[in-house]
C-alpha cells in the first residue's frame, strides 16, 4: 500500500480523531485549538492510503535550548497492530522534527501495557512487545515515574466498563459496597449539582486551587480553565455540588416532626403495655434517629455561620466527554464538608450521563499506581469498581544527535539531568 506522510485540515483530523478506537481527548481537535491559544505550536500530521486518512497525531512543539522538543501526548492514532504503518508514521515523524529545527522527540501513545484489579493483580499479560516494538525503531523507553502527576498526562489510571450497563439501577449496583452507601447517605442531604458558567470559574479555581495546596500538587491556572470551556464547548462539565444550610435544616426539622410524632404514638402504647419491650426498643430506635437529625442541624448551623452564607460548594469537578469516553479531570472538595460526600454524587451523576450517551468506557483518569494503601484517590476511585490501567510510557529519540548530546552535557554540567 502506498502511503502519503501529509499535513491534515482540522476537519479531517477531527473526524478521524472521533472515529480512532485510541482517540482521546488529548489527541482532540478541541486539545488542538486549546493548545494554540495557551501559546504553543503544532501540527496536525497523519498518512494517506488512496487519499484517506489512515494515521494522525496532535503534535506540540516547545523550546529547549539548542532546539525544540517535538511531542505527541497519547498518540499517534493508528492501527498498532499494522507494524508496516507505525514504521513509516515515526521514520516520518523524526524527518519532519528534524526538518524543523527539532533536538529530540518525545511519544506517549494510547497503548497498554497492563491492566490489573483494584489491588495491583495482573489480569492478562503485559504488553511488552510493543515496547520491544518502539525500540526496534530506535527509541529509547525512559523510566517509568513513580507516584502520581499533575505536570502531564499519567501514566497509570482507572477505568470503568460501562458497555453492560443500561440504566440508574444497573450503575448504580456496579459500585462496591462503600459507593453505595456513601450515595444513600449524600441524598439524605438535599446536596444540589449545578452546572457551571464561565463567570462561575474563579469560583470553581478557588475551590481547585484550595484542594491542590491541602494535598500538595500544582493546580492549573484560571486561563487554562477558561481556554478549555471556551474551545470544548459543550463537551466540558463543569459541576458543583451545593448545600443550602436554609432548605436543609428546613427538611431536617420536618423529620424531627415526623418523629416527635411518632414518638408520642409510641408512648402512648407504652403506657398502656408498660411490660412490652417491643413499644420501648421502638422508642428508642427513633428516638435515635431524632437525634441524629438534632445533631445534623448544629452543625449545619455552625457551617452556615461559619461560612456567612446560606449555600456553599461542597465539591466540583472537570469532566471532558469524548466519542470513545467521559474522562474525570480536575476537581476539588472543600474539607469542612467532606462529610456531605459531594463527590460521590458528582460521578454517580456523570457516569450515568455516561452510560445514557452510549459510552463504553468512563475515564477516572490519573492515579500513583500504588495499591498499598497509601493511594487515597486509587481508594476513592475504586469505590465504583473498574480496572487500574498502565499505559506503556514513554518513548524518546533525539532527531539531531550531534546537538543533542551537547545539550545532554550542557544540563549535566548545570545540574539538571
Amino acid at each position: 500500500m502506498l502511503y502519503k506522510f501529509t499535513e491534515l485540515t482540522k476537519e479531517e483530523y477531527t473526524e478521524f480523531e472521533k472515529q480512532s478506537s485510541v482517540g482521546t481527548f488529548l489527541q482532540s481537535g478541541e486539545q488542538a485549538e486549546l493548545l494554540q491559544k495557551r501559546g504553543y505550536k503544532i501540527w496536525l500530521l497523519g498518512i494517506k492510503a488512496d487519499d484517506k486518512v489512515v494515521a494522525a497525531a496532535l503534535v506540540m512543539r516547545e523550546k529547549v535550548h539548542m532546539g525544540y522538543i517535538f511531542s505527541i501526548d497519547r498518540g499517534p492514532l493508528l492501527d498498532f497492530e499494522n507494524h508496516e504503518l507505525l514504521a513509516f508514521f515515526m521514520s516520518n515523524f523524526v524527518k519532519f522534527s528534524r526538518e524543523n529545527k527539532g533536538l529530540y522527540i518525545e511519544v506517549r501513545p494510547n497503548v497498554t501495557l497492563k491492566m490489573t484489579n483494584n489491588h495491583g493483580d495482573l489480569l492478562g499479560e503485559e504488553n511488552t512487545v510493543f515496547i520491544e516494538e518502539m525500540k526496534k525503531l530506535g527509541f529509547t523507553h525512559l523510566p517509568f515515574v513513580d507516584g502520581f502527576t499533575t505536570a502531564g498526562s499519567p501514566e497509570w489510571e482507572y477505568i470503568k466498563d460501562l458497555s453492560e450497563l443500561t440504566d440508574e439501577k444497573s450503575v448504580r449496583a456496579s459500585y462496591n459496597k462503600k459507593a453505595q452507601y456513601y450515595l444513600k447517605k449524600n441524598a439524605q442531604f438535599g446536596i444540589r449539582l449545578r452546572q457551571l458558567t464561565r463567570d462561575d470559574l474563579p469560583d470553581f479555581k478557588e475551590l481547585t486551587q484550595k484542594t491542590a495546596d491541602r494535598l500538595h500538587y500544582k493546580d492549573k491556572n484560571l486561563n487554562f480553565y477558561q481556554t478549555v470551556y471556551d474551545v470544548y464547548g459543550d463537551d466540558a462539565t463543569f459541576v458543583f455540588a451545593e448545600l443550602n444550610f436554609d432548605n436543609y435544616i428546613k427538611e431536617e426539622n420536618e423529620k424531627i416532626s415526623e418523629l416527635d410524632a411518632k414518638l408520642a404514638k409510641i408512648n402512648q402504647k407504652i403506657e398502656k403495655y408498660p411490660t412490652n419491650d417491643k413499644f420501648k426498643r421502638q422508642y428508642a430506635e427513633f428516638d435515635d434517629q431524632k437525634n441524629q437529625h438534632s445533631k445534623r442541624i448544629l452543625k449545619a448551623e455552625q457551617q452556615k455561620e461559619a461560612a456567612g452564607k446560606s449555600t456553599v460548594v461542597v465539591a466540583g469537578a472537570l469532566f471532558i466527554q469524548q466519542p470513545q469516553e467521559m474522562n474525570y479531570l480536575y476537581s476539588g472538595t472543600y474539607e469542612e464538608y467532606m462529610d456531605y460526600y459531594g463527590p460521590y454524587q458528582i460521578q454517580d451523576v456523570m457516569i450515568n450521563k455516561a452510560v445514557q450517551a452510549g459510552l463504553k468506557r468512563y475515564n477516572f483518569y490519573g492515579i500513583a499506581g500504588k495499591f498499598d494503601g497509601s493511594d487515597g484517590v486509587l481508594g476513592f476511585k475504586t469505590t465504583f469498581e473498574g480496572q487500574a490501567r498502565q499505559l506503556v510510557g514513554n518513548f524518546m529519540m533525539p532527531v539531531n544527535p550531534f546537538k543533542y548530546g551537547v545539550y545532554r552535557l550542557l544540563k549535566k554540567m548545570m545540574g539538571r539531568a
